[in-house]
């Protein structure tokens, strides 16, 4: 179990921005995407800075086509090809050692609360477990989440039996589901952006 924070003190968290996939639906490139006169990726790294003590950014790709964010690039673990797990478990495994926390943003969901990785960490510490999830509106989101490194073990293991099942991970935790209040006066909160329509509905 991970060490419990005392209450009311948000512990040390390291920002995984999920920049990989074939963005299919979008037509390729999903993080470039603009929106709002700049790319996905800047205004979910913009999010994570104001949540989180370091940002890095989960990408299989050329570590020099995010040059311009100053972010550590992150490759999946163990190897490319294995969906989100691979690359949570990447950043689990690239976590500094002073921080135990490791909170996920998929680059394709843009608009997250203000106080999520707080919601999301106090709740992981208050239960004693090793990750958290956030549900919005009826919905579950899996990578809306937070994992301590001791997670990379449960992780690890699933993938070298080919579960690739981001769910089924968390379940294996135990991990908290976080009942955020919906909010009718922000639509776009939680909306993921898969295809350019998608975009264009919030631009």
């Amino acid at each position: 179990m991970p060490d419990i924070t005392p209450a009311g003190k948000m512990p040390k968290t390291a920002a995984l921005v999920l920049a990989g996939g074939e963005g299919k639906r979008m037509g390729g490139d999903k993080p470039f995407r603009e929106l709002a006169g700049k790319p996905l990726i800047a205004h979910v790294i913009a999010m994570a800075r104001q949540q989180c003590d370091i940002v890095m950014i989960s990408s299989n790709e050329d570590p020099a086509r995010f040059a311009a964010f100053d972010c550590p690039v992150i490759a999946d673990y163990p190897v490319a090809g294995q969906g989100p797990l691979g690359g949570i478990l990447g950043g689990l495994r690239a976590l500094p050692d002073d921080i135990d926390w490791l909170a996920i943003f998929p680059v394709d969901c843009p608009v997250l609360p203000d106080d999520l990785v707080r919601k999301l960490a106090a709740a992981a510490q208050g239960a004693g477990r090793l990750a958290a999830f956030a549900q919005y509106d009826t919905r579950d989101h899996f990578l809306a989440a937070v994992w301590h490194r001791n997670g990379a073990e449960t992780i690890e293991t699933q993938l070298a039996n080919d579960d690739r099942r981001v769910g089924g991970a968390l379940r294996s935790v135990e991990a908290v589901r976080v009942t955020i209040p919906t909010r009718p006066d922000q639509p776009a909160l939680f909306a993921n952006i898969n295809t350019p329509g998608d975009l264009a509905v919030l631009k």
